[in-house]
C-alpha cells in the first residue's frame, strides 16, 4: 500500500510540473503582450514653398526704392507638440515586506531545488522498503538505485529542453540522480559487499567524471555534487592502508579536471574549493600517522598544487590569490620539516617553495609577502628544530635559509630597494647566524661565530646604501632603512661579543653605536639614528652589568656599612667597564645629528654618571681605605674630599665656569643639578646620619675650627647655598636651603663639641660648658644668618635666622638660665640683652623699607 502511494504521489508530482508550465507559459504570454512597445506617432513633414522663379532685370528699377512688402495671409498654428510632465516628487517605490521576501525565495526558488531533495529521500526511503520488506535481493536493490539514478539524469536532460526557460528542475533531477549513482557503488561496497573496493573506486570515479562533465549542461549545483562526491571517494571506498601515491594521482587528476571546467564556465569559486579539499587530504597524509615516503610524497603534490594554483587564473573576477594558495603550501611544509624521520628532504622542499615564492613575488603583486611570510616560517622552524637539537641538518638549513633568501632579496633591493625586499635580506642574513649563535654554541669556536658575524656584516650595510636615497630627517623613521641598520647592529654586537674580550663588551657595542651615528649624520637619517641610540642603550646595560659591585657599594652604603677599596673593581677593570664607554658616550653624543630624538640630551648626563664612577673608582682604589683603625683615622678625609669634588664639578657646571664643547646649556645645568644633589645625598646620610664624628668613631683633627668640620660641613654649607642662588634652581630653593641649613647647625654643634672632646668627638660625656657653648653656637649662627639675610637680600634666609634665634632664646630662659649662678647668669643674660637691642635696630629699617615698596 505505501509503494502505491508513493508511486501515486511520484506521478502527482510530475502532473504537477505539466501544469505549472502550462501555466506559467500562459503568465509569459500575457507578460510579453503587455509589455509590447506602442505604435510609433505619426511624423509631420515641413511643407516645401518653392522660391519664385527671377524675372528680367530693368536697368531703371534696379536702384530704385523697394516697397513695403504685401502682408502675408495669418498662418494657421501648428499642433502643439506632446509634452511629458516628469514629478521629481515621486516617492520610493514601496520595499517589499518579509510576507513577499519570504514567498520569492521559498517558493520561487527553494521549491524545485526542495523537491530534488525529495526525490533522493524517495529513493532511499524506497531501496530501504524494500530491504525491510524483503522484496529483492542486495544487488537487484543497486540495480534499482542505479536504474532510478539514470533515470533522474535522462530525466534532467529532457527537462532542459521541456523546460528551457527555468534552468532550475534539470539542476535538481540532475543533482538528485548524481547523488544517487554516488550511492550505488558506495552501497555495494560498504553495505553489501558486492564489488571490491578497487571496483567502487573507479565507478565513483566515473560519476565524478560525469557529474563534472553534466555541469557543464546543467550548471554550478552539479559541480558542486561533482566535487563533493569526488573528494569523498577516497575517505568511502578508499584503502587507508595504501600507499598515497594513487591517492594523490587521483586528487591530482581530480584537480585538473576541476580547473578545466572552472576555466571552461570562469567558475573561480570551484578551483578555489578544490584546492582547499586537496589541502585537506594533503594535511592528513604528512602528518605522523602516515610513513615517511608518504608524507614526502604529499610534500611534492603540497608544492606543485600550491605553484599551480598560484598560477593559474580558472576565471574571471577574483583569482585564487585571494586564498593564498601558496601561504597553505607554505604552512603545509612546515609542518612536514617538523616532522623528524624524514632527513633534509623536508627541508628541500620547503626550499623548492622558497624558490617559487620568489618568482611569483616577482611575477604578480599579489604574491609580494609570499617570500617574507616563507622566511618567517622557515626562521621559527630553525629555531624550534635548533632549540630541541631534533634535526642533525639545522647548521646546513641555516646556510640554505640565508644563501637562498638573503642573496635573493639583495638582488631584489638592487633591482628596486623596498622595504619587503630589504626586510627579507636583512631577516634572511642575520637571523639564521643568530639562531644558531644562540641555540646551539657549541658548534664552533667563538673565533669562528664572530668571524661569520663579521663577514656578514657587509650585507646589510650594503642595504643600507641600496636604500640611502629613502633617508629622512623627520619622523616616522623609515622602515627599509630602520631594518637594514638594525640588522648590520646585531651582526656587529656579535661579532664584538665574540672576537673582543668580555670586558670591552660594552665598549665594543658602543662603538658600533658610534659607527651608525656617524651613519645617521652623513645620511641625515632618522633611522639609523634610533638604531645608534638603541645599540648605545644596549651597551650602557651591559657596561653596568659588568660592574655589580657597584650596585653592590650602594646598597651596603644605604644600610651604613663602610665601602672599602678591596669592595670595588680594579682599575683596570674600571677603564674597561666605566671610563671607556664614558668617552664613547662622549663620541656617540658627538656623533649624532641634532634630530628629534630626546635620548640625544641624556647622553651627557649617562656619560658623566660613568665618567664620575670611573673616578670614585679610581680614588677608592688610590686612597686605598681598609676596616679597623684605618676607617676611623682616614674614614672622614676620603668621605670629605668625594663630597666636595662633587659639590666643586657642580658647582663649575652650574654657574657656567666649565664649558663643555657642544654641550646644550640644559645639559650643563641637568648635569649640575644632578651632581649637587648626589653631593647632598652623601653629605646627609652618610655625614649627618651614618657616620656623623658625634656618635660614630671618626678622627676629624685636634685643632680648632681648622680641621675636618670646616670642609665637611660648613663648606658644604656655601656650596648648597650657591646652588640656591642659582636662576634655574628656583624650583628647588626650598630644598637647597633645608640642606644649606642642617649642614651650617651641624657643622658648629660639631666644632663647639671639638672644643671640649677633641679629634674623636663620640665621648660620653658632656660638660657644663659644652652645653653652655651649643647655646651660644646657635646665636652666633641665628646673627649671621639674619644679617646675611639682609645684606643679600634673601627674606628665607631671614626667617630662619629669626628661627633658630627663637629656639635660642628659649633654650637660654628656659634651661640654661635654671642652671646658672652668680656672674655667668648675669654676663649670660647681659650679652642675650645686647644682642637683641642690636638685632631689633637692624630689624628696623629692613622692615620699614619692605613696607615702604610694598
Amino acid at each position: 500500500m505505501e509503494a502505491l502511494f508513493i508511486l501515486v504521489l511520484i506521478i502527482g508530482l510530475v502532473v504537477l510540473f505539466g501544469q505549472l508550465s502550462q501555466l506559467k507559459q500562459r503568465v509569459d504570454v500575457l507578460e510579453a503582450w503587455l509589455a509590447r512597445p506602442a505604435p510609433p506617432e505619426a511624423r509631420i513633414e515641413p511643407a516645401v514653398v518653392p522660391a519664385p522663379s527671377p524675372g528680367p532685370i530693368d536697368p531703371g528699377t534696379a536702384f530704385a526704392w523697394p516697397e513695403p512688402p504685401a502682408p502675408t495671409p495669418a498662418a494657421e498654428p501648428a499642433p502643439a507638440a506632446a509634452t511629458y510632465e516628469i514629478d521629481l516628487d515621486e516617492p520610493e517605490p514601496p520595499r517589499e515586506s518579509f510576507g513577499a521576501l519570504f514567498e520569492h525565495w521559498v517558493a520561487g526558488r527553494l521549491m524545485i531545488w526542495l523537491g530534488g531533495i525529495a526525490l533522493v529521500l524517495a529513493a532511499i526511503f524506497l531501496i530501504r522498503y524494500s530491504i525491510e520488506m524483503g522484496l529483492i535481493t542486495p544487488a537487484a536493490r543497486m540495480i534499482a538505485a542505479a536504474i532510478f539514478g539514470l533515470v533522474l539524469v535522462g530525466a534532467a536532460e529532457a527537462a532542459r529542453f521541456r523546460f528551457s526557460d527555468d534552468q532550475r528542475i534539470a539542476q535538481a533531477l540532475a543533482g538528485a540522480g548524481v547523488a544517487t549513482l554516488y550511492a550505488v557503488p558506495y552501497g555495494s561496497y560498504a553495505l553489501y559487499g558486492l564489488i571490491g573496493s578497487g571496483t567502487a573506486f573507479a565507478a565513483m570515479v566515473a560519476v565524478t567524471a560525469a557529474a563534472l562533465g553534466l555541469s557543464l549542461r546543467h550548471g554550478a549545483p552539479t559541480a558542486v555534487m561533482g566535487l563533493v562526491g569526488g573528494f569523498l571517494t577516497p575517505l568511502l571506498v578508499g584503502n587507508p592502508s595504501a600507499s598515497a601515491v594513487p591517492l594523490l594521482a587521483y586528487l591530482a587528476l581530480l584537480n585538473l579536471a576541476i580547473f578545466a571546467i572552472a576555466w571552461r564556465r570562469g567558475w573561480t569559486w570551484l578551483a578555489a574549493a578544490g584546492v582547499l579539499l586537496s589541502f585537506a587530504w594533503t594535511g592528513y597524509l604528512i602528518t605522523p600517522l602516515r610513513t615517511p615516503s608518504d608524507a614526502l610524497a604529499a610534500g611534492l603534490f603540497v608544492l606543485l598544487l600550491g605553484i599551480g594554483a598560484s598560477v593559474a587564473r580558472p576565471g574571471s573576477g577574483r583569482q585564487l590569490a585571494l586564498i593564498q594558495p601558496l601561504a597553505m603550501a607554505a604552512v603545509e611544509l612546515a609542518f612536514l620539516v617538523a616532522r623528524t624521520d624524514l632527513g633534509f628532504q623536508g627541508w628541500l622542499l620547503y626550499g623548492a617553495l622558497g624558490i617559487a615564492s620568489l618568482v611569483l613575488a616577482l611575477l604578480r603583486a599579489e604574491y609580494r609577502l609570499a617570500p617574507p611570510a616563507a622566511l618567517a616560517l622557515a626562521l621559527f622552524l630553525l629555531f624550534a628544530k635548533a632549540w630541541l637539537r631534533l634535526d642533525p641538518y639545522a647548521s646546513d638549513a641555516a646556510i640554505g635559509i640565508t644563501l637562498l633568501f638573503g642573496g635573493a632579496g639583495l638582488a631584489l633591493t638592487v633591482r628596486r630597494a623596498e622595504p619587503v625586499w630589504t626586510g627579507l635580506a636583512a631577516f634572511a642574513l642575520a637571523g639564521p647566524l643568530l639562531i644558531m649563535r644562540a641555540t646551539q654554541p657549541e658548534l664552533l669556536e667563538l673565533w669562528a661565530w664572530g668571524a661569520l658575524a663579521a663577514l656578514l656584516v657587509p650585507g646589510p650595510a650594503a642595504l643600507v646604501w641600496l636604500n640611502g636615497r629613502r633617508a629622512s630627517a623627520e619622523p616616522p623613521a623609515d622602515l627599509s632603512l630602520l631594518i637594514a641598520g638594525a640588522a648590520a647592529a646585531l651582526l656587529a654586537a656579535s661579532a664584538v661579543w665574540d672576537l673582543l674580550p668580555r670586558d670591552l663588551a660594552a665598549a665594543g657595542w658602543l662603538a658600533v653605536a658610534v659607527a651608525a651615528a656617524l651613519a645617521a649624520r652623513r645620511l641625515a637619517d632618522l633611522a639609523l639614528a634610533t638604531v645608534s641610540i638603541l645599540t648605545g642603550v644596549a651597551g650602557v646595560a651591559r657596561a653596568l652589568a659588568m660592574v655589580p659591585q657597584l650596585s653592590t657599594a650602594l646598597l651596603t652604603g644605604l644600610i651604613g656599612q663602610p665601602v672599602f677599596a678591596a669592595d670595588l673593581p680594579d682599575a683596570m677593570a674600571t677603564f674597561y667597564e666605566l671610563a671607556l664607554p664614558a668617552a664613547l658616550l662622549i663620541a656617540l653624543r658627538l656623533a649624532l645629528p641634532p634630530l628629534p630624538l630626546g635620548a640625544r640630551r641624556a647622553l651627557p648626563v649617562v656619560a658623566g654618571f660613568f665618567a664620575v664612577s670611573a673616578l670614585y673608582v679610581w680614588f677608592k682604589q688610590a686612597f686605598g681605605l681598609t676596616a679597623g683603625d684605618d676607617f676611623v683615622a682616614r674614614g672622614m678625609i676620603e668621605r670629605t674630599i668625594v663630597t666636595q669634588a662633587l659639590f666643586a664639578l657642580g658647582w663649575l657646571l652650574g654657574s657656567g665656569r666649565l664649558r663643555l664643547p657642544r654641550l646644550e646649556p640644559e645639559a650643563a645645568q641637568l648635569g649640575a643639578f644632578l651632581l649637587t644633589a648626589l653631593a647632598t645625598l652623601r653629605l646627609v646620610w652618610l655625614d649627618l646620619l651614618m657616620f656623623d664624628p658625634a656618635w660614630t668613631d671618626q678622627w676629624v683633627g685636634p685643632l680648632p675650627i681648622l680641621n675636618l668640620i670646616l670642609p665637611a660641613y660648613l663648606l658644604s654649607a656655601v656650596w648648597l647655598y650657591a646652588a640656591r642662588r642659582r636662576p634655574e634652581e628656583k624650583g628647588r630653593s626650598g630644598l637647597w636651603l633645608a640642606a644649606f641649613l642642617a649642614a651650617l647647625i651641624a657643622g658648629a654643634a660639631l666644632l663647639n663639641r671639638q672644643l671640649f672632646h677633641g679629634a674623636i668627638l663620640d665621648g660620653p660625656e658632656m660638660p657644663t660648658s659644652e652645653f653652655y657653648g651649643y647655646s651660644l653656637a646657635g646665636l652666633v649662627v641665628a646673627i649671621g644668618l639674619i644679617v646675611a639675610g639682609m645684606r643679600l637680600p634673601d627674606k628665607a634666609l631671614r626667617l630662619a635666622g629669626l628661627v633658630l634665634l627663637t629656639a635660642t632664646i628659649c633654650k637660654v630662659f628656659l634651661v640654661d638660665a635654671s642652671e646658672l649662678k652668680g656672674v655667668l647668669r648675669i654676663l649670660s643674660f647681659l650679652g642675650l640683652g645686647i644682642a637683641l637691642i642690636g638685632i631689633g635696630r637692624l630689624y628696623g629699617p629692613v622692615l620699614r623699607a619692605e613696607n615702604v615698596s610694598a
